[in-house]
């Protein structure tokens, strides 16, 4: 794809007002304390969990969950396929990404959390409905590249929460929309270091009932780089990368730091991955989410990933975190 030229100083503006956009929204957040809709945290896709989840700076079909600027320079469209289970709930996420020739990329994605049934009764112990307890989100992104060193991306997605009902229940649901916003930076076009910018989760609060019990997004903001070294006495088939990424809300709460790392072995048609991963929490307890790996194969236009969480509460009820993708060039 021939990416876009900008003439005179317009990509270096252009790249300089989203900054300050994505750094002076949060502080419109500042006074409000998030915790409305938290499964918009939960992670997607088998490649970016098993690198700790430092996935900011990268680039690919599997940043439309992450940072929308990394769609920016697709060449050609991709399906993809998402599967996750742990012993709260199952997540399953389709997206599609088709390049605009010498402008960017848009993508389209949608998403379903679903967190089991439960029986309805009645004061006579009487089954009277089946509760459906899931939430969903559908999104479009649009990623644009400005100039060689710089791209920018968007995502709006509408997103909705709470319970459906087969039968006669009591339910409470409720609609919102959600905006995710980023930036990637190339400092240095000699060297393959990537800097990553994205306020995820912007919105109005989710109101339920009445305004008094709303409650504000999870809106974080996220910050890392992407960095491919380079040895002398390594293989050119052998690539390496290592990830990192903070973690934070507007009033720098609880930050989460994670860091990857990535081994490859790339030949022509065909190329395996070897990945692994860590959350740490920097805030108030400095406990660890669990380390994390991974392995993804490729042949030809079709990726496979998957990827295991190692922690102790989902594992010891019977369910380990398990990840898996499936992405399909067309």
């Amino acid at each position: 794809m021939r990416l876009p030229t900008t003439r005179g100083s317009r990509a270096p503006l252009a790249a300089a007002v989203a900054l300050l956009i994505l750094l002076l929204v949060p502080i419109r957040l500042d006074g409000q304390e998030n915790g409305g809709a938290l499964d918009l945290l939960l992670p997607i896709g088998a490649r970016a969990t098993a690198m700790g989840m430092a996935f900011v700076a990268e680039q690919g079909s599997e940043a439309i969950w992450w940072n929308p600027a990394g769609l920016s320079r697709i060449t050609k469209p991709e399906f993809a396929l998402d599967h996750f289970e742990t012993v709260f709930l199952k997540g399953d996420a389709v997206s599609l990404v088709v390049p605009l020739r010498g402008i960017g990329s848009v993508g389209l994605s949608a998403r379903l959390f679903n967190y089991g049934e439960q029986e309805q009764r009645d004061t006579t112990g009487r089954e009277t409905g089946i509760l459906l307890t899931r939430t969903v989100a559908i999104g479009a992104t649009f990623s644009a590249p400005f100039g060689p060193n710089v791209d920018g991306g968007i995502t709006f997605r509408l997103y909705r929460g709470g319970a459906d009902c087969v039968g006669r229940c009591f339910t409470d649901a409720f609609t919102t929309s959600v905006v995710d916003a980023g930036l990637q930076y190339r400092p240095f076009p000699a060297r393959p270091l990537r800097l990553g910018l994205a306020i995820r989760n912007l919105g109005p609060s989710v109101q339920v009932r009445d305004d008094p019990q709303a409650d504000a997004l999870v809106t974080r903001v996220h910050v890392g780089a992407s960095y491919d070294p380079v040895f002398a006495q390594v293989p050119a088939d052998l690539r390496i990368r290592g990830t990192l990424e903070l973690v934070t809300s507007a009033k720098l709460k609880n930050p989460q730091l994670g860091i990857g790392v990535q081994v490859g072995y790339v030949a022509p048609q065909s190329a395996v991955f070897v990945r692994a991963g860590s959350v740490l929490q920097l805030g108030g307890n400095a406990a660890s989410t669990g380390p994390s790996v991974g392995i993804g194969l490729a042949q030809g236009r079709v990726q496979l990933d998957l990827t295991r969480i190692f922690e102790t509460f989902s594992t010891g009820l019977g369910v380990p975190p398990t990840y898996i993708s499936i992405r399909v060039g067309l």
